[in-house]
């Protein structure tokens, strides 16, 4: 990989997992570096390439340019988009708008899960990543792993594109254009995985105050783009049935979250009986 001289770039932004850069002398690139070594940065060449494939099927998304190293470290550039703010963001800054926002995201969220994926061999099937951490679990019981399964067993194994970290601030508006970002964990698959993903994060988490931090918005409001959101992607006034299904498969991504994140001993313990109960209804 290209070593490129961090001294020359602009730090524009940063984060937990790495930093963001901008160089006048490459107007329209942004350089993202993550903080760990070369050998342990596989979520960040992992997203270069999912990110690539995504692109590559039409979906608006920054466009990835070279997969580069920053003093040994893995780093890529891609496309810059000025300006922009996440949808978030958008109702952060205009809350008597969050409808409006909530119907739009619906919109593009139904285009965005009308792409067939299949046919990329760098997307990997969701079902299977669910199967992996269902089957690997530690938070789950023997008995609960196999309520669980049986569940997971009932879901196609759809061929459609899922962005695998839906929410309203992976997308992201400039100049009147929207962009699906941080596509690391793209899939093909029931779109469920994605409604069941964001369906936590708005009804669930979105009671943690870390939640709202980093959503810009309250609980109050999360749950309101929710129910038009859901209304909209749905089609239909009464979502009862829609949120159930949702439900059920919010308790496949707390699985999830327990097989790719570091969780201590109570939050396994709670997490696991949320499932549980989640997978039931």
């Amino acid at each position: 990989m290209k070593e490129i001289d961090i001294t020359l770039w602009t730090k524009v932004g940063e984060g937990g997992n790495g930093a963001t850069y901008t160089n006048q002398a490459e107007p329209g690139v942004l350089l993202k570096e993550s903080y760990l070594e070369m050998a342990k940065a596989d979520n960040l060449v992992k997203e270069f390439n999912l990110s690539k494939a995504v692109y590559e099927l039409g979906i608006p998304t920054p466009q990835m340019l070279e997969l580069v190293s920053v003093n040994g470290r893995a780093a890529i550039k891609c496309q810059a988009i000025q300006g922009k703010k996440s949808f978030a963001r958008l109702c952060n800054e205009n809350p008597e708008k969050i409808d409006e926002y909530a119907r739009q995201m619906a919109r593009l969220a139904k285009q965005f899960h009308a792409t067939i994926a299949t046919g990329e061999s760098a997307i990997p099937s969701m079902k299977a990543i669910m199967e992996e951490a269902v089957t690997q679990s530690e938070m789950l019981s023997t008995k609960a792993k196999q309520r669980v399964q049986e569940f997971l067993d009932t879901i196609e194994d759809a061929p459609t594109l899922v962005h695998g970290d839906f929410t309203f601030s992976n997308l992201i508006m400039a100049d009147d254009k929207a962009y699906w970002i941080d596509l690391g964990n793209a899939a093909h698959g029931s779109p469920y995985f994605d409604l069941g993903h964001f369906y936590l994060f708005c009804n669930i988490f979105s009671r943690k105050q870390r939640v709202q931090d980093i959503a810009h918005m309250t609980d109050q409001q999360m749950i309101q783009f929710w129910n038009t959101f859901a209304k909209a992607y749905s089609g239909e006034e009464n979502v009862d049935e829609f949120n159930k299904t949702c439900k059920r498969f919010a308790a496949l991504d707390i699985v999830l979250l327990g097989h790719i994140q570091p969780l201590t001993f109570s939050e396994r313990l709670f997490l696991g009986m949320l499932a549980k109960k989640m997978i039931k209804q």
